[in-house]
């Protein structure tokens, strides 16, 4: 066995339950506290109201909500809120709901507790432009299953000026506590159960399947892919049955770690500019729409791994049969979308395929076969009209 490494600076508190154990876990933090949110959500399904009183009951009546976070936040939006922490003198940083709210809460941490604003710390292949060196304490509470971004290190954000969607990655990323309370994700309707179901998947599946080597994370990623395949499809179907919500949001959280440790690959790597440049793009839509495609290509330069995979999911052993089991899932969760149904122009994939190489290149050594431009750009094109 190579030699690997394994760091996880997060608490989780895991079960039925345990958002009314914020202000408990809370108190150590502080007593003024900033909750980042979506517009909606948090407070239709209670959510927001369920976290405001655990920590009124803990003393904590300093409180303050930033309710403005949308799917694929922006840098505008994290500098918005950060200056707002740093104005009012918070102490921690809540973040509540999908994988938006996770992130920009993360990243509000690194940007309100250091110099420059939100775009300075992306990661640019050539590394970011400043390194942060303090941050505040985050608290990550999902109300969906699928980003794991409440176990690591991780904050996606879009700049909508230069059309570019990057990512924040650093130690003091991380959140101290991820409080994973299955019963939030029961309001989730069934379409947005599948994308974000889709999204934990292909974090299993891109990060054991990448030239990465991390064997604790293997498992994870493996066990995640085998509870996603039997609970998501129960999950849609029964939106109330909280076995499958306890699964989903464990397999969400397995996978996490999964990327935190082994990173994901050319899936996630062209969805990005996808959503960078048509705002409206779900992420998962978008690695749906992608990944019958990229596993077609990709399964031939580690067929090993894709082997294993398929095998473990109930297929033949044979590396190919891996784009059945991705196309079979997105199937039964009735995701089998093309970049055309997601009102992507045929005249944009260039432009696509050019920012995927400008931007991540340095991820390409990673991907089971290292593409070329050209690849890519033939990539999106089966993709357009569905593989």
């Amino acid at each position: 066995m190579s030699e690997f490494e394994f760091y996880l600076p997060v608490e989780v508190v895991f079960g039925a339950g345990s958002v009314n154990k914020v202000g408990q876990v809370a108190r150590r933090f502080g007593f003024k506290a900033l909750v980042i949110t979506g517009k909606k959500s948090t407070k239709k399904n209670g959510a927001l109201d369920q976290v405001l009183d655990s920590l009124k009951k803990a003393g904590i009546n300093e409180v303050l909500v930033f309710d403005r976070v949308e799917t694929n936040p922006t840098d505008k939006l994290v500098n918005e809120a950060s200056h707002i922490a740093v104005r009012e003198k918070v102490d921690f940083i809540i973040g509540l709901g999908g994988g938006s709210s996770l992130d920009t809460a993360k990243a509000v941490s690194i940007v309100s507790s250091n110099e420059g604003y939100a775009w300075d710390y992306v990661n640019y292949p050539e590394g970011p432009r400043l390194i942060p060196f303090l941050n505040r304490p985050v608290i990550c509470i999902p109300t969906t299953a699928g980003t794991g971004s409440e176990v690591n290190r991780y904050s996606v954000i879009s700049n909508p000026i230069r059309r570019e969607k990057l990512v924040i990655s650093h130690s003091l990323n991380y959140p101290r506590v991820a409080i994973v309370d299955p019963v939030l994700t029961v309001s989730m309707d069934p379409r947005l159960t599948a994308i974000t179901g889709i999204d934990a998947f292909m974090h299993a599946l891109e990060s054991f399947t990448n030239r990465a080597y991390n064997p604790i994370a293997d498992e994870l990623a493996i066990r995640s892919a085998k509870i996603i395949k039997d609970w998501l499809p129960v999950a849609i179907e029964e939106p109330q049955n909280l076995k499958a919500r306890e699964m989903m949001s464990y397999a969400a959280m397995l996978a996490g770690i999964a990327i935190d440790k082994k990173r994901v690959a050319l899936i996630h790597a062209m969805e990005h500019p996808v959503s960078a440049h048509y705002p409206h793009v779900i992420h998962g839509e978008g690695l749906a729409a992608l990944a019958p495609a990229v596993t077609e290509f990709n399964h031939r330069g580690n067929p090993e791994k894709y082997e294993l995979f398929a095998e473990a999911l109930g297929y033949p052993r044979k590396a190919f049969k891996a784009v059945d089991v991705v196309i079979d899932l997105l199937q039964k969760v009735n995701l089998r979308v093309s970049l055309k149904s997601l009102g992507v122009r045929r005249e944009s994939i260039e432009k696509l395929a050019e920012d995927v190489c400008l931007l991540s290149w340095t991820s390409f050594h990673l991907n089971p076969v290292e593409p070329s431009q050209e690849d890519i750009y033939r990539l999106y094109d089966r993709a357009y009209e569905g593989f």
